[in-house]
């Protein structure tokens, strides 16, 4: 536990002018008396206690209390509980206001070393195209009709860039029935179960109102009522998929989108079993395949992230 370092220099605390009339030895006197508790719960995460009555009639005189984490966060419970989720070094200050000044005191300083996943959960870029994957594997076509340009500008031959230098899955549509590509992986297999540790698929995407390439002219002309991305887990015996409609005015900008499995179903695959990610872009028409048949367009895809569960660090 860090020294107490009590402060009776006059400070401004917004409240009404009598808390600021300062009585340095009244307060020093007070300090003694009050008993503030900060406990190590867990690595990195600590109880911190206003024992208010332990210090007799001394503590008639706090109107109220307020914590300092250092951390950009601040509390004004006697008692609460905080988490240092970035690395760094921390100090709590306890806080006190009376009719004679404002207390404080330095009452921990903490050193966290790593972050704190269990807090947050933990984010793995799976892709970003510009690096070599997180996990070993392939991207591979998984519809055979409709996956122009995946193959013209393979992601590990020929990739294409969007911005400059910046590589990116590229994917086009020329009419057709949705466009599936996919990450296989080599041997990893991930668990999405309830009980598992992942939840969710993130990325970003770009779609162009005009693209053309040496290959084609794929200018956007796809109805929004049909416009869709999925992202899908397959664990080689079906797939479970979650889909985002995409509006027409989300066109020519980067969007940032998550998947979220937590409450999914799993009735088309066993979670456990989780072996390839699936990304597929909009079938383009409706059930009698007659609006939007000639439909064309292309996504661009970048940095896919995994992202755990919060399981809770004290669990």
């Amino acid at each position: 536990m860090a020294a107490g370092l009590w402060n009776c220099e006059p400070t401004e605390v917004g409240v009404v002018d009598d808390y600021k009339k300062q009585d340095p030895e009244s307060l020093k006197e007070l300090a003694g008396k009050l008993q503030i508790n900060v406990t190590e719960l867990a690595a990195q995460i600590y109880e911190v206690e206003y024992v208010r009555g332990a210090g007799g009639e001394a503590d008639n005189d706090i109107q109220f209390i307020s914590w300092d984490f250092g951390n950009g966060q601040t509390s004004k419970q006697d008692k609460d509980t905080v988490y240092f989720i970035d690395p760094g070094e921390y100090t709590i200050t306890f806080n006190a206001y009376t009719y004679d000044g404002e207390l404080s005191k330095e009452a921990e300083t903490v050193t966290a070393t790593e972050t704190l996943w269990c807090a947050i959960g933990q984010r793995i870029m799976l892709d970003n195209f510009d690096d070599e994957a997180a996990y070993a594997g392939s991207w591979i076509q998984k519809h055979p009709n409709d996956v122009a340009l995946f193959k013209d500008y393979h992601v590990d031959e020929n990739p294409y860039q969007f911005p400059d230098d910046n590589n990116v899955l590229l994917i086009g549509k020329a009419g057709g029935w949705w466009t599936e590509v996919a990450y296989d992986f080599d041997t990893e297999v991930f668990d999405f179960s309830h009980a598992g540790m992942w939840r969710k698929v993130a990325m970003r995407f770009y779609i162009p109102s005009t693209f053309e390439v040496p290959e084609g002219n794929f200018d956007f002309n796809i109805p929004e009522s049909y416009l869709n991305l999925k992202i899908g887990l397959n664990d080689g015996s079906g797939r479970q998929e979650i889909e985002r409609n995409i509006k027409v005015n989300e066109l020519d900008q980067w969007i940032d989108v998550e998947f979220d499995f937590t409450d999914s179903s799993f009735d088309q695959i066993d979670p456990t079993k989780v072996e390839s990610i699936w990304v597929m872009f909009t079938h383009a028409w409706d059930n009698d395949r007659g609006a939007g048949r000639d439909g064309t367009g292309v996504i661009m895809v970048d940095n896919i992230e995994l992202i755990q569960k919060v399981p809770g660090c004290l669990e």
